[in-house]
């Protein structure tokens, strides 16, 4: 027995105490499931509702592909490159829903698509309204952006995230690829202009070789004037210092750009240190000539340790003395380098954006002035050697110079379109559209697989939820496991409900009436549970919760059951308030338990002369007598003792049938006597309240429990306890009997006609012997007479009124007697149960 049965004890304190709540809520949850299944129709009706009459949603999807190249600030020889984290993929999605983008976006869309989601009237929600109805969402592990919209109609989705797409794509161009913008139209005006005086140039060569006949001077082998070689020196200068000064143009152009909106500049110093020299931009940022030479000579070391690294690993291995050692090497050099660059970024982080800003622009602007000084000296001579060579040469010499004219501007134009193909039109980020959206015709919202999840959910959730709520406020036991989980007492037995039987002694005893009925296995049951206690169980109390639970009819199916295994039993009623045993036998009014305990005389004599001997063969039992005014102090007194110690020497089982126990003192005083008591209960009656407090209340006064009888299972309660209850017995107990009544009918009727011939027989052949045996006969059915006597008062007057008239008709004619000794048909039924119940005992007499 626990030490508490307080309902902290209830609380799971384990894996297995959680797993048990989890079954005896699934219990709960079968014995409701009709709850469950109501709630489920109505989240059923309420879902189809829903489906029927809720607007169709339609979506589009486009997907977009965002490249980040490397965060090189001037070059690749000057930084190591490296891989870096996707940090910015949050800002790109952040961007797409912005409402710049947006803004953008809804000009782009007709009015007529706008009106079918925004509101037509309030053109300053419209911005609110697209991004409640826009997801962006980055696919994971990804450079991928999708972007869904959800429209009523699916041709409006398309369009709309065509415009948000469109818009997106315009805002990333103007943000990160201004600069390069700038370059590129720079380089394409020069392109172009390059290109009229190239056509220009050859239409005078062709003319010129038209009137000189097609004369070629400029073949190979061929020996010009060294006039004519300086011209083309200085022609060829020309045109380097002019690609330069077109490069210095365009760069100060993007400066330029770039420092009027206010741009940070350090993004641009790759494409700077190409137009004012590597050297000299990092000279100006403090890095003098050893320092270049040394990260030059560092690079130049890593590439060539990598590529003999290369050529050794196929041979030796990677644990190779030399490759470690050419590991350890490259490593060293790329800490250098990797020194050299947060140098770098230290002293342009250290330098404002200002400051080099206007670094940049004189630097920028110095060299345009020294390429344009060179460049006009250069065309200053190469003007004057080409009129000193058209002089000398006349047509062939100016038809080399033309020639020479049209190389030139061939290579520089060859040199812009180079240039505008290598120009990284976006600096460091690129975004495409990998995915154009489609009209989907098939509604998003409302989902049927998502509308029937979500019905099944709600549905089984309230279900769930009223059964706990109905559980919780239900404050009964429900199963066997519930009962031994929560009380931690075991169940002996589960007796099932009995119809009412009239009749005091025997006949109200299910057990001796009808002992094939399942009740009465429930009862075999107990017994066994009993008689197989690791502790001694000789003296055995039987108490309950409240009135009415059914301890007085547990108490003598009990007794009963013990007196038919053989054992020599002793059923007390000790109930002196209420006496429900005594009432139930029809031994009101008898003298019992109270006059034995009230008188002085001996126990062995005062208990014998008022103990109603063999209600059931081998049970004797003692009335509670007439009811005390003091029966506490008589049940405590040393004479119920001295009863109890007698009785123990005397029979082999004591049951005591006791008040119940929160009620009355009398179960505790009896309870500290007996070795154990028997508590009685009924689920659809007794309170989980109630049996906590009666277990606490025996455990308090010290009063050893047995286990628990559970009583009176009927209806549902009966198919939930049906594992526990011995379904086994009593389902064919109608058709058994039956047929057990049909054989003895048979046997009957063949007995009478065998009795019938042996007596006719008898009496012709020995007319003395017959007299003898009918004197036996006559002796018999006194002795039987004698005993109906005295159990007339255990039973009914109706019941004493048939055995006495049973009795007497031995004493009849021969054929009467020989009747009752076979046993009619017509009186079976009456005296088949006198003899299970013991009452009367056929004796022969030889």
């Amino acid at each position: 027995m626990p030490e508490s049965f307080s309902p902290a004890t209830i609380l799971p304190d384990s894996t297995t105490h959680l797993v048990h709540a989890a079954l005896q809520f699934a219990a709960a949850a079968r014995r409701r499931w009709r709850v469950v299944a109501a709630t489920l129709l109505s989240a059923g009706l309420l879902g189809a509702l829903y489906y029927a009459t809720a607007e169709r949603i339609y979506s589009a999807k486009a997907e977009l592909l965002i490249l980040q190249t490397g965060e090189n600030s001037l070059s690749p020889t000057i930084e190591v490159q490296a891989n870096r984290e996707n940090s910015l993929m949050p800002t790109f999605v952040n961007l797409m829903s912005s409402a710049k983008v947006l803004s953008d976006a809804v000009k782009r869309v007709a009015a007529e698509d706008l009106a079918v989601d925004l509101s037509p009237d309030e053109p300053e929600k419209w911005i609110k309204q697209l991004q409640q109805r826009l997801a962006v969402t980055a696919v994971p592990k990804t450079n991928i952006i999708s972007v869904t919209y959800e429209s009523k109609d699916p041709g409006v989705a398309v369009r709309v995230v065509n415009a948000v797409v469109a818009s997106y794509l315009e805002f990333m161009r103007e943000t990160h690829q201004g600069t390069a913008a700038e370059i590129v139209q720079t380089l394409n005006k020069e392109k172009d202009d390059l290109s009229v005086r190239l056509n220009e140039k050859e239409r005078q060569l062709q003319e010129l070789s038209q009137s000189l006949g097609a004369l070629d001077s400029g073949g190979d082998g061929q020996v010009l004037h060294p006039l004519v070689e300086r011209a083309k020196a200085f022609n060829a200068s020309l045109i380097e210092v002019q690609k330069q000064r077109v490069e210095l143009q365009a760069s100060l152009a993007a400066l330029q750009a770039a420092i009027r909106n206010g741009d940070d500049v350090r993004p641009y110093l790759n494409s700077m240190s190409d137009a004012v020299g590597r050297e000299m931009l990092l000279n100006s940022l403090g890095f003098n000539r050893e320092d270049a030479a040394a990260r030059a000579e560092a690079e130049r070391r890593v590439l060539e340790d990598q590529m003999v690294i290369d050529s050794l690993r196929e041979h030796l291995g990677d644990n190779h003395p030399k490759v470690r050692q050419l590991w350890q090497r490259i490593a060293a050099n790329q800490r250098y380098l990797q020194d050299f660059q947060q140098r770098l970024r230290e002293r342009l982080d250290a330098i404002g954006s200002n400051e080099l800003a206007a670094t940049l622009l004189a630097m920028m602007q110095q060299r345009l002035a020294e390429s344009l000084e060179k460049e006009n000296a250069l065309a200053q001579q190469y003007e004057i050697a080409r009129s000193e060579a058209g002089q000398l040469a006349g047509g062939l010499a100016q038809m080399e110079m033309l020639k020479n004219d049209i190389a030139g501007l061939r290579e520089l134009y060859g040199g812009l379109v180079r240039r505008l193909t290598n120009i990284e039109l976006t600096g460091d980020l690129r975004a495409s559209l990998v995915t154009e959206p489609v009209e989907n015709h098939t509604p998003v919202s409302p989902s049927l697989p998502r509308t029937v999840a979500m019905v099944l959910l709600l549905g089984l959730g309230l279900g769930l939820m009223v059964v706990y709520v109905l559980d919780v406020m239900d404050d009964h036991f429900r199963s066997v496991e519930e009962i031994h989980w929560q009380l931690k007492v075991p169940v002996l037995s589960v007796i099932r409900e009995m119809a009412a039987r009239r009749g005091g002694g025997a006949a109200a005893i299910e057990v001796a009436c009808d002992p094939t009925t399942a009740a009465s296995e429930g009862f075999r049951t107990l017994r066994t549970a009993i008689a197989l206690h690791e502790e001694r169980t000789e003296r055995i109390i039987v108490t309950s919760c409240e009135p009415g639970d059914g301890k007085s009819t547990v108490s003598a199916n009990l007794a009963a059951a013990f007196a038919q295994s053989g054992k020599r039993t002793l059923l007390i009623d000790g109930d002196l308030r209420r006496p429900g045993l005594s009432t139930l036998l029809g031994l009101r009014g008898r003298q019992g338990l109270s006059e034995v305990l009230r008188i002085d005389g001996p126990i062995a004599e005062a208990v014998p002369a008022r103990l109603c001997r063999d209600v059931v063969s081998g049970l004797d039992v003692l009335p509670c007598g007439a009811r005390p005014v003091n029966p506490a102090e008589l049940l405590a007194s040393q004479r119920m003792s001295e009863l109890l110690t007698w009785a123990e020497s005397t029979y082999d089982q004591i049951i005591i049938d006791t008040p119940p126990a929160p009620l009355a003192s009398d179960t505790v005083i009896l309870g500290r006597m007996a070795d154990g008591a028997l508590l009685v209960m009924q689920p659809s009656k007794n309170t989980r309240r109630t049996l906590f407090r009666t277990l606490e209340h025996l455990r308090i006064l010290k009063v050893s429990l047995v286990g628990l009888v559970v009583n009176r299972l009927a209806g549902e309660e009966e198919a939930r306890y049906a594992g526990y209850s011995g379904d086994y017995y009593g389902t064919d107990v109608a058709e058994a009997e039956a047929q057990e009544a049909e054989t003895q009918e048979d046997e009957t009727q063949e007995a009478v006609a065998h009795e019938a011939e042996t007596q006719e027989a008898e009496a012709q052949e020995a007319p003395a012997e017959h007299a003898v045996v009918r004197e036996a006969e006559i002796q018999e059915a006194a002795v039987q007479e004698v005993e109906a006597r005295q159990i007339v008062p255990l039973m009914q007057p109706q019941e004493a009124e048939t055995v006495a008239e049973t009795g007497r008709s031995v004493a009849g004619p021969a054929r009467d007697a020989s009747d009752a000794e076979a046993g009619s048909p017509r009186e079976l039924p009456r005296m088949a149960p006198l003899h299970a119940r013991g009452r009367i005992v056929p004796r022969r007499v030889a």
